[in-house]
């Protein structure tokens, strides 16, 4: 799997924390290769060329926080297109921190088509969490454009993106329709972090099935609280932990310090 590893940073920036990222990703995932969909308004932001040896996906436009979910859709479009056996999206308050990703990957995803953290097969129609609370005025009609009677949940960052999962979505009868729902989410009265209730439920919906990245894992990568630089410390070694989320977008950060030593030491 590792030759077809494409990692794609969502991001509104082109700063010095992407920069972080991708030295960590060449240093740690050094098959993988790297696109950069961006989202920011143009270069005035900061954002505009690619790193050097970063491609910038075509469909890169303007996208708003927490409506990022038409980033996922035109990803899976373009990893359909280019063929890419596994597409993984990363975000610059990630970083990696070991080595074995692709094998990771390759395990993880022996019997499944897609992989992420927190994983929940079913949200309980009482349930307050933000994106499906948020979601209950559109959720009927999300439901009857996938056939299905229940939606799933998952955390955002870090999904992993068969070729099979891709190429199912964009053959599958509903895609205009659901390219529509995603679109019409960019309203600010619209659901928040759509792509968490959408994904997984995309994957039942194809009859695909959802792993999950495991509890040592997903301790890593979380919403909340930011990492210190003794829990990076703490997650190196750490069985099936090949990176972190969320460290701090601030240079002064001793857990930014922390990754950046990490990823440009010799990997033994």
């Amino acid at each position: 799997m590792s030759a077809g590893l494409f990692c794609v940073v969502l991001d509104h920036r082109n700063d010095e924390f992407l920069a972080d990222l991708v030295q960590s990703v060449r240093m740690f995932c050094p098959e993988a290769e790297i696109g950069w969909y961006d989202s920011g308004p143009g270069p005035a932001a900061g954002s505009g060329e690619a790193p050097e040896g970063v491609v910038r996906l075509p469909a890169s436009r303007p996208l708003e926080y927490a409506k990022v979910t038409p980033f996922f859709l035109d990803l899976l479009e373009w990893q359909a297109e280019h063929g890419h056996r596994c597409v993984v999206n990363l975000e610059t308050d990630m970083a990696f921190i070991a080595p074995g990703f692709e094998a990771f990957l390759r395990r993880a995803l022996a019997g499944s088509d897609h992989l992420a953290a927190d994983v929940r097969p079913e949200i309980a129609p009482t349930s307050r969490w933000r994106p499906y609370r948020s979601l209950r005025p559109e959720l009927a009609e999300l439901t009857e454009i996938l056939d299905v009677e229940t939606v799933g949940g998952c955390f955002s960052p870090g999904q992993a993106f068969t070729i099979r999962f891709a190429t199912a979505y964009r053959e599958s009868p509903f895609a205009p329709r659901l390219r529509d729902f995603v679109e019409r989410n960019q309203r600010p009265d619209a659901s928040f972090s759509l792509q968490e209730v959408l994904l997984p439920t995309l994957a039942a919906a194809l009859g695909l099935r959802t792993a999950s990245y495991g509890r040592g894992a997903e301790k890593r990568n979380r919403y909340r609280p930011y990492h210190s630089a003794r829990s990076v410390r703490e997650a190196l070694g750490e069985e099936d932990v090949h990176f972190v989320h969320p460290i701090r977008r601030d240079g002064d950060d001793a857990a930014r310090r922390q990754v950046r030593d990490v990823a440009r030491a010799p990997v033994s």
